[in-house]
C-alpha cells in the first residue's frame, strides 16, 4: 500500500470561552458518529462517557486535539522490560563490566492539579524467568545497578511558581537538587508522562484502518518527547483501549535518538533506539501516548552528576501502560 504522508500540526494549548462552549456542542454532536463499542485491542471496554467524544465513522477516525485538557489528573504507569544488555558501570573509585538478563518491573503514580505535580515510585523489581524460587516465582536479582540510578525513597512534588517547576520545601535537599536540574525541561516529562499534551499531533482530518504515517523531525515529538531525532512508521491496525479510554492501535517501527533526557527520579539519559516491531496506543480524544508495546535494539548511557555512570547496549521487549484519569470522573 503506498504511504500516506499526514501533516503534523502543533497543539494549540489555550482556548477561549467562546471555543470552549464550541468544543461542547461537536463533542455533543460526535456522539451518533461514534463508536457504538470497542472494537479491536485492549481487552476490555471503553469507558461509555469518553466514547461520547469518539469522532468514528465509516470514513475514519479524528484524532481529537479540541477538547480542553484537563487541569487535576491521575496516571498509574507500569513498565515491565525483558532485556538482555551488556552494561559498563564507572564511577571515581571503580569501572566494571557485566551482563545484565532478566525482566525489570516498575510501578509509578503521578497526579496533577494545576500547577502541582506529584510524583510516587512503586517498587522496582529484576527477576531471572528462567529460575524459581520456593514459592515457584521468577527469582529475584538483588543486584540491579538500574535501580540504583531509579530508585527514590519518598514522593516527590513540585510547584510552579513563577513560571518555573521548583521542588516542595518538605522535599529537603535531593528533591530540590533534583528539580534545579529538570525544571528547565519539565514541560517534557509532564508530555512523556501524560500530565500535559503531546506539542505535536494529528492534523483534523480522518485516519482510515491501514494509513500509514512517516514521523521525522518535529513530528518525532508526537511520540518521543525531548527533541528526539530519526523516523518512525506508523499504521493504523485497529481500534482498542486502555483502562477504558479509547485509542488507535498502530504498529510502529523504525529509530530515533535522544540526548539528556531527564527523569522525576534524577539524573539524564542519552539514547538511541531501534523499534524492530512493535505495537502504541494513541489516545482518540486528547493528544496522549497510552501504551507502548515494542521490541528493540538499544544503547544508552544514564547517570547523576558526579556519580555513577552506566552504559548498556543490547535488546528489550518494552510494554509501558499508562492508566490515564481526569480526576474526579
Amino acid at each position: 500500500m503506498k504511504t500516506r504522508y499526514f501533516p503534523i500540526l502543533a497543539l494549540c494549548l489555550t482556548a477561549s470561552c467562546d471555543k470552549a462552549k464550541n468544543i461542547a456542542e461537536q463533542a455533543t454532536s460526535t456522539v451518533k458518529e461514534s463508536i457504538n463499542k470497542a472494537t479491536g485491542e485492549g481487552g476490555g471496554k471503553v469507558d461509555p462517557e469518553l466514547r461520547k467524544l469518539v469522532d468514528q465513522t465509516d470514513e475514519g477516525v479524528v484524532f481529537r486535539k479540541d477538547l480542553p485538557f484537563p487541569a487535576r489528573i491521575d496516571v498509574n504507569a507500569s513498565t515491565s522490560s525483558q532485556m538482555s544488555i551488556r552494561l559498563l558501570q564507572a564511577s571515581a573509585i571503580e569501572r566494571n563490566s557485566r551482563m545484565l538478563s532478566g525482566v525489570m518491573d516498575s510501578k509509578d503514580k503521578f497526579e496533577r492539579s494545576g500547577d502541582h505535580v506529584r510524583f510516587t515510585q512503586g517498587k522496582i523489581s529484576l527477576t531471572d524467568p528462567t529460575a524459581l524460587d520456593s514459592e515457584d516465582k521468577p527469582k529475584v536479582i538483588d543486584d540491579n545497578p538500574l535501580k540504583t540510578l531509579m530508585e527514590i525513597d519518598a514522593p516527590r512534588e513540585f510547584r510552579r511558581r513563577e513560571g518555573m517547576w521548583r521542588a516542595d520545601e518538605a522535599g529537603g535537599f535531593a528533591a530540590a537538587a533534583v528539580a534545579r536540574e529538570i525544571g528547565p525541561v519539565f514541560e517534557v516529562l509532564l508530555q512523556e508522562h501524560g500530565l500535559a499534551p503531546r506539542p505535536q499531533w494529528f492534523a483534523k482530518r480522518r485516519v482510515k484502518t491501514a494509513d500509514e504515517i512517516v514521523l521525522t523531525g518535529p513530528a518525532l515529538a508526537m511520540l518521543v518527547s525531548g527533541g528526539a531525532t530519526g523516523t518512525l512508521k506508523l499504521k493504523l491496525e485497529s481500534t482498542g483501549e486502555v483502562a477504558g479510554h479509547p485509542c488507535g492501535v498502530f504498529s510502529v517501527s523504525g529509530d530515533y535518538s535522544r540526548r539528556k533526557f531527564p527523569s522525576f527520579s534524577g539524573g539524564f539519559t542519552d539514547e538511541d533506539v531501534t523499534i524492530q516491531s512493535g505495537k502504541v496506543w494513541l489516545s482518540m480524544i486528547h493528544p496522549l501516548v497510552l501504551k507502548w508495546d515494542i521490541d528493540t535494539i538499544q544503547s544508552f548511557k544514564t547517570g547523576d552528576k558526579g556519580g555513577q555512570l552506566i552504559q548498556g547496549q543490547g535488546t528489550s521487549k518494552i510494554t509501558i501502560t499508562r492508566e490515564w484519569r481526569e480526576r474526579g470522573l
